[in-house]
């Protein structure tokens, strides 16, 4: 057996020395796809399987979450309410902690006022994570002083706000006018949930109102594991449930594990299988190359196969032997791709571009390359070499004189297939990036343009018609409303809305309470009956439905005058407005509401979302508002934003997800370039004689390239139909599961671009074979024969 292996060794070395061309490309094509596939074990171990090391013992850290049926558990979100915080923290004592969303406050320090994120996090947070700061002493060890409440800085803060003095320890400055001493800074690699700067200060959840959230993170004893810690708090869950109103307590948890970046989890439902799929289409691409790069090599061989058949030799001989090829290009593409990987790993190194992440490509990554790039040359050469010997138990010197059609149609099938693979990830890329321009069109169902966000929060009570007369009076301000559910501001409640008392026919949707002026300020569009007057307060019970809603309550229905129930409370429709969406990978009509209005004198609610219209230009208008809004009420801390700067960051965030998936392509439209050229090349050198003959018998070159040329783009029109094909059911599958919806339905525009490009690429490859055929000399050629 050994001496088999090194003779078909041998053999196989000898042959790639026979047609060095075909080698090389067949190499390089698999170094691409398997470049590719390292490349992304790396970045999922980086991400997901080897984050920087934050905490003590993470594997001991659970960070626990709740949800309902209606609104499944994310990665990162589904924050806890206090309360039912409160009931595990008694239950769990010191091995629980919990931290506040972060919120952008106005930070005053040495005169100037700086908008920088704070999170407050109870006392015991990192002591629980295990970290201590680098300088100064954690929360625990220090109450509130005289002189200010204690802060922790992160190591951004310290290094830009504080220059990365020493005796910032101590130093005093405000937080929305309230004094804050700094006592310690976290160490430079160190985030909690999110990678951005903010100012640690202490939380007391028991102060926390009844709407309010937090994250909770629990140490798990030894021995206890994420199962054991869910069933532990399901009883304080149980309870917590049973103080709801009956439609809202259907509440289910969750521990997950607090390893890995926050990217990581915030784009671990989509990513890992975007980029597998997109690396496995490569990888397959990259197969269909080297089978038609071994066919054409085979079938040009096809003598030799059949002399060594006829003397004696077995079919599983030969296909061993013709399979250890395949395998030797393998490895030397898995090869010259881990090459240039680490080529690529060592200059991002050397440039300091590995920042917080480990890039050690550890042993895993490369048993996995191995194992990859075997596996791919045994698939890419064992159907190619079941049909090269299919007919030797026979005559196997028939062989020299079969039919070559067969092969043509499995080389054809095989272009076909690369051509709809790289049409489907091209749609799809372009698609996103579709989606990232329409999002800063913000093509949502409202105006971003001229609109301000604000969000205003006070432990005693927003005052709402206070804080609406002071943004209108600032110059510049066109209107202003106020409303629990404001685009990337606000969300107000998820309910069950029936067409009766008994929940005949309920739709979840999202309750939210507003102004008057809400819907003219946000630019939605009524569409049935009237917006609210100031006539509506809360206790007229009127009710105004977007269409979606509308249409799935009342279909085929009139719903202006008619009636809807949340729980047993029934209201009156009064109007319908146009779908709008607060999520942009959301479509519209996927987020249905219900409006009712707002008593614009209520100071119960402890925080609320405001849009603000003006006249010109609204970045000039943010910091103003945000200062207004702050003076208005004492205690009010306040946030507020241009639409245009949120929808950009978010488009950003799109486009940033899609750039892993470019040099996926352009390796996926390399290699199909080269197949179509392989291809073409082939079937010229084979059809020589025919052309020849042509061209002697008086068909001109010009008629040649035509006959060629046709040839290629029927490939071209196959491949491009399915691929178009493919990409439909690529979106109907994404939407289906939930998927980023209308950021990935494919417009029409994103099928013309890449079928453009791989049409116009389809065809230089097309070009040189076919120059070269109409260059053909029959005289000498026939000569040969």
């Amino acid at each position: 057996m050994f001496e088999h292996f090194r003779q078909d060794l041998r053999s196989a070395i000898r042959n790639l020395r026979r047609y060095p061309i075909a080698a090389i490309v067949a190499v390089l094509s698999l170094a691409a796809g398997i470049g590719a596939t390292t490349v992304t074990l790396t970045v999922r171990n980086v991400l997901f399987r080897k984050p920087p090391a934050l905490y003590q013992d993470p594997g001991q850290l659970s960070r626990v979450q709740v949800g309902t049926l209606d609104r499944p558990i994310y990665p990162i979100g589904n924050p806890v309410p206090a309360p039912l915080y409160i009931r595990w923290s008694d239950a769990l004592g010191p091995a629980i902690g919990g931290a506040a969303p972060t919120r952008e406050r106005d930070v005053r320090l040495d005169g100037r006022v700086e908008p920088i994120g704070v999170r407050p996090v109870t006392a015991n947070m990192f002591d629980l994570l295990g970290v201590q700061p680098a300088l100064g002493r954690p929360l625990s060890s220090d109450r509130a002083r005289a002189e200010g409440r204690p802060a922790i800085l992160s190591y951004r803060v310290w290094l830009e706000y504080f220059d990365a003095r020493s005796d910032a320890i101590g130093r005093t400055f405000w937080i929305d006018n309230q004094p804050h001493v700094a006592i310690g800074v976290m160490p430079e690699r160190f985030w909690l949930s999110s990678m951005g700067s903010p100012i640690w200060t202490e939380l007391d959840p028991r102060m926390l109102g009844s709407d309010d959230a937090v994250e909770a993170i629990v140490r798990r004893p030894a021995g206890v594991t994420a199962a054991m810690l869910e069933a532990q708090l399901r009883g304080p869950l149980a309870d917590y449930a049973r103080t709801l109103p009956e439609n809202r307590r259907q509440l289910v948890l969750k521990a997950s594990g607090v390893e890995g970046t926050p990217i990581a989890h915030q784009m671990s439902i989509a990513l890992p299988y975007l980029l597998a799929t997109s690396v496995l289409l490569t990888l397959l691409i990259a197969c269909a190359n080297v089978a038609i790069l071994m066919i054409a090599q085979w079938t040009a061989r096809q003598h030799e196969i059949a002399i060594r058949a006829s003397i004696g030799a077995s079919r599983g001989r030969i296909v061993r032997s013709l399979l250890t090829e395949s395998v030797v290009v393998a490895s030397l593409g898995g090869a010259l791709g881990m090459c240039v990987v680490l080529a690529l790993r060592g200059w991002i190194v050397s440039r300091g571009g590995q920042g917080f992440y480990d890039l050690t490509i550890d042993s895993s990554v490369l048993v996995q390359t191995m194992a990859i790039a075997l596996l791919t040359g045994v698939a890419a050469g064992l159907a190619p070499a079941l049909y090269e010997t299919r007919t030797l138990h026979g005559n196997p010197l028939r062989l020299i004189a079969s039919s070559d059609r067969v092969r043509q149609r499995l080389r054809h099938s095989l272009v076909v297939f690369e051509i709809t693979v790289t049409v489907a990830l091209l749609v799809v890329t372009s698609s996103m990036v579709d989606g990232y321009l329409r999002t800063l069109d913000a093509e949502s169902g409202y105006s971003s343009h001229s609109l301000i966000t604000a969000r205003v929060e006070n432990s005693g009570g927003v005052a709402v018609a206070r804080l609406l007369d002071v943004f209108r009076a600032v110059p510049g301000v066109a209107s202003a409303a106020a409303s629990t559910s404001v685009p990337f501001s606000g969300r107000g409640t998820m309910e069950h809305v029936a067409v009766d008392g008994a929940g005949n026919g309920a739709v979840t949707a999202e309750r939210a309470a507003v102004t008057p002026d809400f819907f003219s300020t946000l630019g939605v569009s009524i569409r049935a009956g009237r917006a609210f007057s100031i006539t509506d307060t809360a206790g007229t019970q009127a009710a105004i439905l977007t269409d979606s809603l509308a249409s799935r309550l009342l279909p085929g229905r009139t719903a202006v005058g008619a009636r809807v129930w949340i729980g047993q409370t029934p209201y009156d429709i009064v109007g319908t407005v146009a779908d709008y969406s607060s999520n942009v990978l959301r479509p519209l009509g996927s987020e249905p509401r219900i409006f009712v209005p707002m008593r614009a004198d209520a100071r119960d609610a402890r925080r609320m979302s405001f849009a603000i219209r003006a006249h010109g230009d609204p970045a000039a208008l943010v910091q103003q508002i945000r200062r207004e809004a702050r003076d208005a009420t004492p205690g009010n801390i306040a946030s507020a934003e241009t639409m245009d700067q949120i929808v950009t960051i978010v488009g950003q965030e799109i486009l940033v997800g899609t750039a892993p998936l470019f040099p996926i392509i352009a390796i996926g439209m390399l290699l199909t370039m080269t197949g179509i050229y392989g291809v073409l090349a082939f079937a010229i050198a084979r059809r020589s004689k025919e052309l020849a003959v042509r061209i002697a018998v008086g068909a001109s070159r010009r008629h040649v390239m035509t006959l060629v040329t046709l040839h290629s783009v029927r490939l071209l029109a196959i491949g491009v139909t399915l691929g178009i094909g493919l990409t439909f059911v690529l979106a109907r599958v994404l939407r289906a599961n939930g998927g980023a919806g209308s950021v990935y339905d494919p417009p029409l525009r994103a099928f013309l671009v890449p079928i453009a490009a791989l049409v116009t690429i389809g065809l230089i490859a097309t070009w040189l074979p076919a120059r070269r055929a109409a260059k053909i000399d029959p005289i000498v050629l026939l000569r040969l024969e």
